[in-house]
């Protein structure tokens, strides 16, 4: 009994050293949490900075041809041959139609990384969608020989302003950093249809693949790829695809050169909700509006 005072001592010993190292680890993993969390911080800063300045390159691109061409036309429009003057105006047409893309490529992320991207879902033929997406981009005479062999009367359920895009986005970066082959091809895939588009070119080494598909993210091609564009092509076209129902991959061709592939349903799903009087109801996934025709 006389060796309580020692014991109770030695305890309360014991207690205090447990408490001071279980404060310790408490406050080391504090510092490491606010270590993340200033590490993420910056990052979505760098991000942001590095998304305003690419954006701002690309958007000037266009705009400075825009206004040159129209400062021009302004000043010489008599004194211009006609071809001279149409030619002008087909240039700042397509100038005005990559800036609207881009635009709408930059305004999708958001919506469609919040879940509240609307679309407008139904049946349409997709060999005429793809042959105009095609034809816009390298219309017949264009350095690189593009083809689409997508058999007519193969309907698709999907939202076709979105579909477009998805192949617009992948067109051009077959154009971009491919070939000079780019073929546009279809088959059925399942309860889906399978569109593949493929290219000649020296393709996407197995290390980078999933980094393409990454915001911002371009792989250096050396003398066969470029720094065009600001990274967004891809990721974009895989979220659409999904959003719609289907997917999107990466495939090496043989014996050279890149597929990628996506898949559209060829008819509705059954809904996750009752549509509202609007017609308009949340996907199955339960993250995207849609509106069903």
């Amino acid at each position: 009994m006389e060796n309580w005072p020692e014991l109770i001592g030695g305890s309360a010993s014991l207690v205090a050293v447990v408490a001071v190292l279980a404060a310790i680890r408490a406050v080391r993993a504090a510092r490491g949490r606010e270590k993340l969390a200033t590490q993420s911080g910056d990052r979505a800063r760098r991000m942001k900075n590095e998304f305003v300045s690419m954006v701002s390159h690309e958007l000037r691109t266009p705009l400075t041809s825009i206004a040159g061409f129209t400062d021009t036309l302004l000043e010489s429009w008599k004194d211009l041959p006609d071809e001279e003057v149409d030619e002008f105006l087909i240039i700042i047409n397509k100038q005005a139609l990559l800036l609207s893309e881009l635009v709408e490529d930059v305004l999708v992320i958001p919506r469609l990384e919040a879940g509240r991207l609307r679309l407008d879902l139904g049946m349409f033929e997709l060999a005429e969608v793809a042959r105009n997406v095609t034809s816009s981009i390298l219309p017949p005479g264009a350095a690189r020989e593009a083809a689409v062999e997508i058999p007519g009367g193969v309907s698709v359920f999907a939202d076709a302003r979105r579909v477009q895009q998805v192949l617009r986005n992948l067109v051009e970066n077959a154009r971009d950093y491919g070939g000079d082959q780019i073929l546009v091809e279809g088959s059925p895939y399942g309860e889906f249809y399978l569109v593949v588009v493929s290219d000649n070119g020296p393709g996407i080494p197995e290390q980078d693949v999933d980094r393409v598909f990454t915001h911002f993210e371009q792989l250096s091609k050396g003398d066969a790829r470029s720094d065009k564009g600001i990274g967004l092509g891809l990721p974009i076209a895989l979220k659409l695809a999904r959003a719609m129902g289907g997917d999107l991959w990466y495939e090496h061709r043989f014996p050279t050169g890149s597929r990628f592939c996506f898949t559209i349903r060829t008819s509705p799903p059954e809904l996750a909700a009752e549509a509202d009087d609007e017609g308009r109801v949340v996907g199955s996934d339960g993250t995207v509006q849609v509106t069903v025709r």
